[in-house]
């Protein structure tokens, strides 16, 4: 029997994030004062200072910056996905300031690298995940491998 996967909290600086995905759209906060993107979202501009902020639809494209892949479910919700792909992608846009935590589907494990690029989307609950595009680099950047 499967067990449901946790849902993240949503709090008041991050309330608008999930909002977006809930409509399908990947958001992010831009200071209104120096103009950078803040991830994660927060009150004030870690850069500037500033308070004032818009958010701002992104491309909802990236690069993966990082990844890990776990050979044991760190939650039961997770037990049937195992070996599955946790990466970090920098949003293109954004400076590489907006770096989003999610997991990659559609391509095995072995085939992800640092540097592929990836598309948001969104499943049934509206939580993003990435899948790769077409254009995928070939080589593996891996420094070591990490078996179970």
């Amino acid at each position: 029997m499967a067990t449901e996967k946790p849902l993240p909290v949503s709090d008041p600086d991050s309330a608008a994030f999930w909002e977006g995905c809930a409509r399908g759209e990947l958001v992010a906060q831009q200071c209104l004062t120096c103009g950078r993107f803040r991830w994660p979202p927060r009150g004030v501009c870690p850069a500037c200072s500033g308070w004032s902020f818009a958010w701002r639809t992104l491309a909802g494209t990236g690069q993966v910056q990082s990844f890990v892949v776990p050979h044991r479910p760190f939650s039961p919700g997770f037990a049937d996905e195992v070996p599955y792909v946790v990466v970090h992608v920098a949003m293109d846009g954004t400076d590489a300031r907006v770096v989003v935590v999610s997991n990659v589907h559609g391509v095995v494990w072995q085939d992800v690298v640092v540097g592929m690029p990836v598309r948001v989307a969104f499943d049934a609950r509206g939580l993003p995940y990435f899948t790769a595009t077409e254009d995928r680099p070939t080589s593996r950047n891996v420094v070591a491998e990490a078996r179970p």
